[in-house]
């Protein structure tokens, strides 16, 4: 199969590479190496070359550029993909909501250039990483028929990338796939999410800041999330979504908790109610993915963090 991985050097993309590289697939990766300000270029590099170490190079083709670009998109495309895996974003919602005239041609735009080109050059599947942030507040068990009600800017531009891929779908006769995955973590992070902030904070023996310790993240361990989104492209299965997390909702009270008693941790922990930005979440029902593309998450919450303690301890 010959695919095409944006945002191939990204935290989930990299390791979907790399499961796809090593089965001996063609593989495509497009990435423009954006550090969001959040990180500098070296620490960049040097986290691409960890996330890489294990690619099967000769199968995989470089393009370093950003899909907004008409000619990179076409450039990418040239090799007649089979299959398009679509990660390419910003890696927050906090990055889009305070940048939108930015942020939004990110999800937007990015996904428009893909969907056309993919009709034109009869792509068989294309598969959209959204987010959990579609639903906007949501309790426990909520499906994909849930409503979606985004609280937040990232939340509707993603929305809106599903409605896009819809609609180029039906109009072109392009097969389909949207996954929408929450709170994915693990080895390979970036330093700016809500576990590399816990994580360091702890290691510093600094106070552990909670917006609302009671609202709930659906955290997924990374393998977990790359091995759902390949059965998701590799399978028949089309035009359907699934949610891709591992099934079981974490308080942001006990995540902190948790890495404080792992890390062995003096933290106090602060909890100063609600950030407007962030909605109120839960678990997500899962079951679909389970019944339709045999997905079963495999790492535990606490061995997740486990695995992504020893590898920070690693960096330092």
């Amino acid at each position: 199969m010959k695919y095409i991985i944006t945002g191939g050097l990204g935290f989930i993309g990299s390791k979907i590479i790399e499961k796809l590289s090593n089965e001996g697939h063609s593989v495509t990766c497009v990435d423009n190496k954006d550090t969001y300000n959040i990180i500098s270029k070296v620490d960049l590099n040097k986290l691409i070359a960890w996330r890489t170490r294990n690619w099967n190079k000769k199968n995989i083709i470089m393009i370093n550029g950003d899909i907004l670009d008409r000619m990179i998109c076409l450039k990418a495309f040239s090799t007649h993909p089979d299959t398009v895996i679509h990660l390419a974003t910003y890696p927050r919602a906090k990055i889009v909501d305070e940048d939108p005239i930015n942020g939004i041609p990110k999800v937007i735009g990015t996904t428009t250039n893909l969907l056309w080109h993919a009709s034109k050059f009869g792509t068989k599947k294309f598969v959209y990483i959204s987010s959990s942030m579609v639903y906007g507040d949501f309790a426990d068990g909520t499906s994909e028929e849930s409503n979606t009600k985004p609280t937040n800017i990232y939340g509707e531009a993603k929305l809106t990338g599903e409605r896009l891929t819809k609609l180029f779908a039906k109009r072109d006769g392009l097969n389909y796939v949207i996954v929408r995955p929450s709170g994915v973590y693990g080895p390979g992070d970036l330093p700016d999410r809500v576990v590399s902030k816990f994580f360091a904070k702890a290691m510093s023996n600094e106070t552990i800041t909670l917006h609302n310790g009671e609202n709930k993240v659906d955290f997924t361990y990374r393998d977990d999330t790359a091995d759902g989104i390949i059965r998701a492209a590799e399978t028949d299965v089309a035009n359907t979504s699934f949610n891709m997390t591992a099934g079981n909702a974490t308080s942001l009270r006990t995540l902190a908790e948790t890495i404080i008693d792992i890390t062995g941790s003096k933290s106090e922990i602060k909890d100063i109610g609600m950030q407007s930005l962030y909605p109120m979440r839960g678990t997500l029902n899962i079951s679909r993915a389970k019944d339709l593309l045999g997905y079963e998450p495999t790492v535990s919450f606490r061995q997740g963090l486990e695995n992504y303690y020893a590898w920070l301890q690693n960096q330092i």
